[in-house]
C-alpha cells in the first residue's frame, strides 16, 4: 500500500518520467520552494543537491523499486524541482545501451535494497 501512496495510484511511469532510464542523470533545481512534497519527495530532492545522481542510484538510496523511483522522479521534474542531464543523444554524441552494464546495474540496485 505505502508505494501506491507514493505514486497516486500510478503502477507505471507516463510523460517525463517513462523516459528516464537507470543511467539517467538528475539534480535539484537550487531555490525552488519545497513547502506540500510528500517526505520521500523532500528525501529525492535532499540526495540530489549534491550534484547529479542516476536514477538507480536515487532508486538504491531511497530503497524503492526502480518503477516508483521514476515515478517520484518524473514528478519532480515535471514540477520543475529536479532537472535532467542532457544525454549523450542529446548532445550529439551517439549513445549505445549496453546490455551488460543495465544488467550490472540493476543486480547493484537489487543488492541495495536487500541491505
Amino acid at each position: 500500500m505505502r508505494t501506491f501512496v507514493l505514486t497516486g495510484g500510478r503502477a507505471q511511469p507516463t510523460g517525463t518520467a517513462d523516459e528516464l532510464d537507470v543511467l539517467t542523470m538528475v539534480t535539484a533545481v537550487p531555490g525552488k520552494p519545497r513547502t506540500g512534497l510528500q517526505p520521500e519527495d523532500l528525501r529525492v530532492i535532499d540526495l540530489c543537491r549534491g550534484g547529479y545522481l542516476s536514477v538507480i542510484e536515487v532508486a538504491g538510496h531511497l530503497g524503492q523499486p526502480l518503477t516508483i523511483t521514476r515515478i517520484l522522479l518524473g514528478d519532480l521534474i515535471d514540477s520543475g524541482l529536479l532537472e535532467v542531464k542532457a544525454s549523450q543523444k542529446e548532445a550529439g554524441t551517439p549513445a549505445t545501451p549496453d546490455p551488460d552494464r543495465l544488467r550490472t546495474l540493476e543486480r547493484m540496485l537489487h543488492g541495495l535494497q536487500a541491505l
